[in-house]
Parts: structure tokens; C-alpha cells; sequence
């Protein structure tokens, strides 16, 4: 399959061809000659236009220029219409030469030569490299600092920026990898001194962005050449996991409960309490175990009859080692880690709440390095947790085992493929893929008699429609490659630890049966 863009750039030389073997020879009509050498010398106008700046694009390059555009992108002038505008009046002059029909000639010599002089106007008049040297974009998304979910909006301001006159301003860019696209045009007399540009993003996706640069070009009225694409302006802004409510986390800590709720025992009639210390003062006199205390020689008490309170601090892991997420272009993996950084928080929360000292551990970028960091949870102040959860990514640097600790405190990983680690004592929560995330949007279908789009839009072309199945087609691979990764069914492996489910905007742990 041949690229559009080499497609375009022959475009410029096969078809202009075409025009001249068509209009020029002894056979020709003396008018049809007159007008296939215009033709062919304002495609040799065209031609040293596109010419020159190739060698300004190729020493631009060669200074060592960062953001010089390359010599074949400043000379692909034409659009998909444009390209298309010229095969059809290449043909129809064709055709004309070979049946006599001057009508048909008439409509050829009309669209080769429409464009052919928008080409040559484009390159005369709209370089991008000679547009942008002065102007200033300035591209910030609000809030900078925002929850989970909110709406967002971007706000773009272009000054010192001179639209040729029949030209027009393309705009376009993408804030968050899968978050909507925006498109603006901006024509002539709307851009008098400075440029400002507003829109509606959708809703906020967790994670620190870094929106890449804005495209720009010049486009004709009438749609048939453009300039070559300009990169300017960057945004950053930070968007922090919501805290969902979790039911069932205090099942997490055992059956002791917490530090202020014992659990007491049975015992049976025949049995007796042997669990006794030495008298420390303050203690209740009336535990103090006579017959032990003789034996030992020094006072003894008898300690409560329950079940101790379960461990007062728990390390929260999130488990956020997966490979080859990177290659994926489906939303899956990215819904999949919001939901699994939303339920490790929301437990941590819940667990803080009732007076546990929780420790957040993650793997994280720091400094280009992956570093496992520990950060406790406060119940009043969880700025700096959801900040931590707004940088989590998936990462291969670091496995699970190397977060697990031989540690005397009680270990939870919340996790969405749990598996064994040896040497750990750990309580897994299942966070199932199946149930957090949602389906791709299904290809647009190929029917000829009824289009997808409103009559006149461009994503109508065969070949853009193409394009759009072929990407949707591949996200669904992608989504069932995904499925498969994260996919586990030996539930009898982990039966007694949890399971986390959606409910009504809550999250609810249950055990696994």
C-alpha cells in the first residue's frame, strides 16, 4: 500500500505528465496546444517554487535547525482533494484528445489549472517556515491541577500570526492520548492581532500530561494545497485519581478487627486462659493469677480473654507490573490501571479511617529511574497519597517480589492478576478486568448506499473510512490481547482473599469463595 504522502508528491510529477503528452504533439488542435504549454509552464512555475524551498528545507536541516521541517514535507502541497482535482482533469483532457470532444477539454484544462495556480499560491505565499518565524502560541489545558473525571477545556492563543490572503489556519491537537481531538479553523478577517481559541475537552484521565505540540498549517479556500505542518506550543497539567467509597475493607485487617474492636473467644467449659504476663503497674488487681504469681515468685496477671487485635499497620502494594502495555492502542490497559490506583487509594482510605497506619507502596518514575516508594496515608491528608497515585504507570522495571517485603506487618496487594510470591504472607485484593472495563467502539460499517458521516465531510473518503476500520479493527486485537494477559480463572488458588466490584459508583470487597 502506497503512503498518501508518497502519493501525493507523484501526484506532482505523473499527472502534470499526463496533461502534456495529452495537449502537445502534431495530432493536437493548435488551441489545445496553446493551452498545454500554459499549462506546462505553470507547472514549471510550480515546480521552481517547490524547488526552492526544498533547499531551504535541506539547509535548514543541515544547520542543525530542531524544529526544521523536512525537505519532503515543505514540498507536499497537496491535499487529498487536490490530488484527486488533478487526476480527474488530467483525465478528462485524456479523454478529450482521444475522442474530440472540447466540452470535456474545457473541464479538464478548469480543474488542472485551478490547481496548479492554488499550489503555486500556497508555496509563493503560505510557508509555514517564513509564517511562524515571528508568531507566538501559548497552549495551556485548565485546570492544571484537577480530579478524576471533571471536564476539562484547553485555551490557545495565537499572536503575531499573518493568514495570507485566500488562506486559512488549521489547528489541530489532542491533549490526553485518548481523550477527543480538537480542530479549529481560523479564516483571514477573524485574525486581526491576536488569536484566541477555546473548546471543551471531555473528562479528565488520571495521570501527570504532557500534551504534545499543536499542529498548524495553511490551507487554501478552497481546500486543494496546504502548507507544510508547524509544531508549537506544549501544555503540562495533572490530573489525581478520585477517591471511591469502599465497603468491606476492615475484613482486610482478620478477624480481630481493629485496635478498638476485639473480637472475643469461645471457649469451652473444660478449657482455661493461660495467656498471662508479668504485673506492670496500673494493672487491675483483680487479674492478678494468685497461684502463678506463688509459683514464679513475682505478680502475674491474666491478659483479656479475645482475640488479639489485628496488626496496627498495614502496607497497601499496588501492582502495577504488566509488560508490553506500551504497544497496545486500546483503552484497556490505561482504564485498567485508573480502576486498580482508585481501589488501592479507596482502600487505603477506608483502612485509615478506622485508625490503621497505612503505608502506601508503589513502583514509580523518579528521576528516570523506577523506585519503589513508601508514603503513609493520613485520614485527614491525602493530598500527598493521590499526588503519588497521579504519577503511577504501568512498568516492568521493578517485579512484584522485589516490593514484597519479609515484613512482620500485614501485607495487601491489590492487583489485577494476582499470583503466588514465595516467602510472603500476603492478602491479595482481585481487581477483575472484566468489570471495570469498558468495550471499544465498534468500526464504521462499509455501506456504499449510506454514509457514516454528514454529506460533504471528508471522513466519508473510501480511504479514510478504511483507515478508520483498520485502526478500530486493531484496537479490538489489542483489547483481546489485553483480556488475555490480565485474564485469570483458578479461583480455588485464592480462595479467602478478595475480590473488588463496582456498585453503583462504590467499590465492594467480597471474599472469594
Amino acid at each position: 500500500m502506497i503512503a498518501p504522502r508518497t502519493w501525493r508528491l507523484a501526484t506532482l510529477v505523473a499527472a502534470p505528465a499526463l496533461v502534456a503528452l495529452a495537449t502537445t504533439g502534431p495530432h493536437r488542435g493548435e488551441m489545445l496546444q496553446v493551452i498545454g504549454l500554459v499549462l506546462i509552464c505553470l507547472w514549471l512555475v510550480l515546480a521552481g517554487v517547490l524547488a526552492g524551498h526544498f533547499v531551504d528545507a535541506y539547509r535548514a536541516r543541515k544547520d542543525g535547525q530542531g524544529d526544521a521541517t523536512s525537505p519532503w514535507d515543505r514540498i507536499d502541497v497537496l491535499t487529498a482533494s487536490g490530488a484527486t482535482m488533478l487526476w480527474t482533469g488530467a483525465g478528462a483532457l485524456v479523454a478529450s484528445s482521444l475522442m474530440g470532444w472540447a466540452s470535456l477539454s474545457v473541464v479538464g484544462v478548469l480543474g488542472v489549472s485551478i490547481v496548479y495556480l492554488a499550489a503555486i499560491w500556497t508555496g509563493a505565499v503560505g510557508s509555514s517556515a517564513r509564517a511562524w518565524r515571528r508568531a507566538t502560541v501559548a497552549y495551556a489545558v485548565k485546570p492544571e491541577l484537577a480530579i478524576e473525571g471533571d471536564p476539562l477545556r484547553e485555551e490557545i492563543t495565537i499572536g503575531d500570526v499573518g493568514i495570507p490572503v485566500g488562506m486559512r489556519l488549521f489547528v489541530l491537537g489532542r491533549a490526553q492520548r485518548h481523550g477527543v481531538m480538537s480542530r479549529y479553523v481560523v479564516d483571514g478577517r477573524d485574525a486581526a492581532g491576536e488569536v484566541r481559541l477555546e473548546s471543551e475537552l471531555g473528562p479528565a484521565y488520571r495521570g501527570e500530561h504532557h500534551a504534545p505540540p499543536l499542529a498548524l498549517w495553511f490551507g487554501d479556500v478552497l481546500g486543494l494545497s496546504r502548507t507544510a505542518v508547524a509544531h508549537r506550543g506544549t501544555a503540562a497539567f495533572t490530573v489525581v485519581p478520585r477517591l471511591p467509597a469502599v465497603d468491606g475493607a476492615a475484613a482486610l485487617l482478620g478477624a480481630g478487627g481493629d485496635d478498638a474492636m476485639s473480637v472475643p473467644t469461645r471457649h469451652a467449659p473444660t478449657e482455661g486462659t493461660f495467656r498471662i504476663r508479668e504485673y506492670a503497674p496500673g494493672d487491675d488487681a483483680r487479674r492478678i493469677h494468685w497461684v502463678r504469681s506463688v509459683q514464679q515468685n513475682q505478680l502475674v496477671v491474666r491478659l483479656p480473654d479475645e482475640v488479639p487485635p489485628a496488626e496496627p499497620a498495614v502496607r497497601l502494594i499496588l501492582d502495577n507490573d504488566l509488560f508490553g502495555t506500551e504497544s497496545l492502542t486500546c483503552r484497556a490497559p490505561d482504564e485498567m490501571l485508573d480502576v486498580l490506583v482508585r481501589v488501592w487509594l479507596g482502600i487505603g482510605k477506608a483502612l485509615a479511617d478506622t485508625g490503621t497506619r497505612v503505608t502506601l507502596v508503589a513502583v514509580v518514575d523518579k528521576a528516570g529511574t523506577m523506585t519503589a516508594i513508601e508514603r503513609p496515608l493520613l485520614a485527614r491528608n491525602t493530598h500527598s497519597a493521590v499526588r503519588l497515585g497521579s504519577r503511577i504507570a504501568w512498568q516492568t522495571k521493578r517485579p512484584l517480589e522485589s516490593v514484597v517485603a519479609d515484613r512482620r506487618a500485614k501485607q495487601v496487594v491489590v492487583s489485577s492478576r494476582p499470583r503466588r510470591v514465595a516467602g510472603s504472607e500476603l492478602t491479595w485484593v482481585v481487581v477483575p478486568e472484566v468489570a471495570w472495563t469498558t468495550l471499544e467502539v465498534d468500526p464504521p460499517l462499509d455501506q456504499s448506499a449510506k454514509l457514516p458521516y454528514p454529506i460533504g465531510s471528508a471522513e466519508n473518503r473510501p480511504s479514510r473510512l478504511a483507515r478508520e476500520r483498520l485502526r478500530a479493527n486493531i484496537r479490538w486485537q489489542d483489547r483481546a490481547v489485553f483480556s488475555q494477559v490480565v485474564c485469570w480463572t483458578d479461583w480455588t488458588r485464592f480462595a479467602g482473599d478478595h475480590i473488588a466490584r463496582p456498585n453503583n459508583g462504590r467499590v465492594t470487597l467480597a471474599v472469594i469463595p
